[in-house]
């Protein structure tokens, strides 16, 4: 049982670390762009999610529909297998690092897809995206933020407020666009499959 705190402490600090590090690509160019196929990706994620309120389209779908959902899974895939050896000695702490991943991605998406639900339920994460983007790199808790001294509180601030209508229309437009593309991936999928044949 020793094994589920361990777990949880392993995955604040790995989550945090992979966050900051390996998507942000800390210590990459010099002037401040990213580098590494991962950064360069994780940077589009971050200008999609600040240009529509915290919005990403790229959440929409199923997870094979966008290479932001499919690296996104693929890496959290690698971390649950590199951790299947461990299973046999250390089941608890393996079922906890699983359903942390699990819940990652679940939490994640629904952040990115309902910007309100992440002000409310992962403000640290609203925090990231439509706040400062070096700051708060946990996604499921935050509590390693708050010992790395990375933890910046954005919602409720006075710079929030003064643009949370805009952010919140922005929000709003961005889902609403959600229909169209579901129909418009739908169609390419038919058609891709009829090229096919």
């Amino acid at each position: 049982m020793l094994g589920i705190p361990i777990g949880l402490v392993v995955f604040g600090i790995g989550e945090w670390a992979a966050h900051k590090y390996v998507l942000h690509g800390v210590g990459g160019h010099p002037d401040g762009e990213p580098t590494g196929a991962l950064a360069i990706h994780h940077h589009r994620h971050h200008q999609a999610a600040r240009r529509n309120g915290g919005y990403d389209p790229a959440y929409e779908g199923p997870v094979w529909s966008t290479s932001t959902q499919r690296r996104e899974l693929l890496g959290l895939a690698a971390v649950g297998f590199a951790h299947l050896p461990l299973l046999v000695v250390a089941p608890f702490y393996t079922s906890t690092i699983w359903y942390c991943l699990a819940r990652y991605r679940r939490d994640h998406r629904r952040a990115h897809l309902d910007p309100a639900w992440a002000r409310d339920h992962r403000p640290w994460h609203y925090d990231h995206h439509l706040g400062d983007q070096d700051k708060n790199f946990g996604v499921a808790w935050s509590w390693f933020d708050v010992l790395a001294r990375t933890r910046e509180v954005f919602v409720g601030s006075d710079r929030e407020r003064s643009g949370r209508a805009n952010q919140v229309a922005r929000a709003q437009i961005a889902s609403a666009g959600a229909v169209l593309r579901a129909q418009r991936r739908k169609r390419m999928g038919t058609v891709s499959l009829l090229s096919r044949s």
